[in-house]
């Protein structure tokens, strides 16, 4: 389990981690369709001030447990066919 602080971290440092992906010639050998993915998803990813709106917003947090469920259920499927 972890604490709202650790949570907070986790969301500002993959926001970073995806911007940094973005940057050609940060890494080498990133293939271009990983840093279109990041620039994908860092497009819309929240800042810490959309949180609350979010949060407040049910149909955001429906449309959010929807996608973790449906990452989290591919996710162990990959899992268990990769043994």
């Amino acid at each position: 389990m972890s604490l709202p602080c650790e949570q907070a971290r986790a969301i500002a440092t993959a926001r970073h981690f995806l911007s940094e992906l973005c940057i050609p010639g940060k890494w080498k050998r990133v293939p271009r369709e990983v840093r279109r993915e990041a620039r994908n998803r860092l497009k819309h990813f929240p800042l810490s001030w959309d949180l609350p709106k979010i949060v407040a917003d049910a149909g955001a947090m429906q449309e959010m447990q929807d996608t973790e469920q449906h990452y989290f259920n591919q996710f162990w499927k990959e899992m268990e066919d990769g043994r």
